[in-house]
């Protein structure tokens, strides 16, 4: 009878488990509500585009890896559409993320919208 009592805690919380299952069809999609921006010179453009930060939030400062995906806008200095292809060394740019980075060297960031200023 003694065992049943250790293990009544563990019965109890069986069903929080349970009542905190995600798939049943509910969009788990994390949405950022809040945008970051720095202001940053091209570097190079690769497969990631490598910026020297002038100035970010935080005080973000140096150099950083921006990764791009279809999902990313390319925006001129008046905020129309252009191609990535269009970037080019030395451009200023304002870059918009969530403000998650990941903790390489040197840093990585996501961006939603880079725009030439």
């Amino acid at each position: 009878m003694k065992h049943f009592f250790r293990f009544l805690p563990l019965l109890l919380c069986l069903p929080l488990l349970f009542a905190c299952e995600g798939g049943r069809g509910e969009d788990t999609t994390t949405v950022f509500a809040e945008q970051f921006t720095m202001t940053a010179t091209v570097k190079k453009i690769g497969d990631k585009i490598e910026v020297d930060v002038i100035e970010g939030a935080h005080g973000a400062t140096g150099i950083y890896w921006v990764n791009t995906g279809k999902e990313t806008a390319f925006l001129d200095k008046d905020g129309e559409r252009i191609t990535r292809e269009a970037l080019k060394a030395g451009d200023t740019v304002e870059i918009t993320y969530s403000g998650q980075v990941a903790m390489s060297l040197p840093p990585q960031i996501f961006a939603s919208s880079i725009r030439v200023k």
